[in-house]
């Protein structure tokens, strides 16, 4: 895998972007282009191969595809797909690609010297982004000032800076230099696609534990370990990303849209979204009323 390291004393250059939705079957076209493209899966999943090496990207999953780099879509979607993307160009030109070895250490130094400062995006070619809910809705907030009108014309240019200031963030204060993990991921990521495709039911830490043969106690624990947050805020966490597309995609009362996400008290439904969003619903949908949407 090779890894994105540039400073980030400037801001990207914003070229374009958007959201994806295809309902079934999509491949990506094969092309070599002069930008750079970030992909944040939303849902389904991307088969996409850059280069050489073949990816499958799934939901809370990004890909960055490299300017001069062929890359092309290698089997069909299965059902739904969803995801956002943006096209962009490093101002500096002096951005490198490395690899493994290099990333260690220079995570190395962020984490054990106190003196050092970050001044560089950290960008793995793939990675998961379980651990932030702020990566969504800032690209969402992306997709907002370009499609809005803004004061300044360098306004999205510093809104996807903060991007990707955040995708670095993530992974630096994730990165477990190379460490195999103690628990299979995959299994991790069956308990997680189960979670989203039964988030709507009497979904709970027991219920799942049962489903998938664990000590619930001991389930939650491993599940932490490995994601980054608890297994009950994961589930609510899946609850009210539902819920925040719903609350800008539909017309529905916010009583409605929480019985649709899964919760089926509305006083808790506020509680929860407001304490993981900082905002209500009723905020959240007017501040995230705008977007750019292609089908294919």
């Amino acid at each position: 895998m090779l890894y994105l390291i540039s400073s980030n004393q400037l801001p990207l250059h914003h070229i374009s972007s958007g959201q994806l939705v295809n309902k079934d079957g999509f491949v990506h076209p094969k092309r070599s282009i002069d930008t750079f493209v970030l992909i944040l899966v939303t849902q389904g999943s991307l088969f996409i191969k850059q280069n050489s090496n073949a990816f499958q990207i799934c939901a809370n999953q990004h890909i960055l595809l490299f300017p001069g780099m062929q890359h092309s879509g290698i089997e069909p979607s299965n059902g739904r797909l969803s995801y956002y993307w943006c096209h962009f160009q490093i101002q500096q030109k002096n951005y490198q690609f490395v690899n493994q070895e290099v990333v260690n250490q220079q995570i190395y130094i962020i984490k054990n010297n106190v003196l050092a400062t970050n001044d560089n995006y950290i960008i793995p070619e793939t990675t998961n982004l379980f651990q932030s809910e702020r990566v969504v809705m800032l690209y969402r907030q992306l997709l907002d000032i370009v499609k809005g009108r803004s004061y300044s014309a360098y306004f999205a240019n510093y809104a996807l800076s903060l991007l990707a200031m955040e995708i670095s963030t993530v992974f630096v204060n994730s990165y477990d230099g190379g460490k195999q993990l103690h628990m299979n991921f995959r299994h991790i990521a069956e308990i997680m696609e189960w979670i989203r495709i039964n988030h709507d039911y009497e979904v709970n830490v027991m219920r799942v534990a049962e489903e998938f043969n664990y000590n619930p106690d001991y389930l939650s624990s491993i599940f932490k370990k490995h994601v980054g947050c608890s297994l009950l805020k994961y589930i609510n966490k899946t609850r009210i990303d539902m819920a925040k597309k719903l609350l800008i995609s539909s017309h529905d009362s916010r009583q409605v849209i929480a019985e649709k996400a899964g919760f089926k008290d509305d006083k808790y439904f506020l509680k929860v979204f407001k304490r993981m969003e900082g905002v209500t619903p009723s905020q959240y949908k007017k501040a995230f009323h705008l977007k750019h949407m292609n089908k294919e």
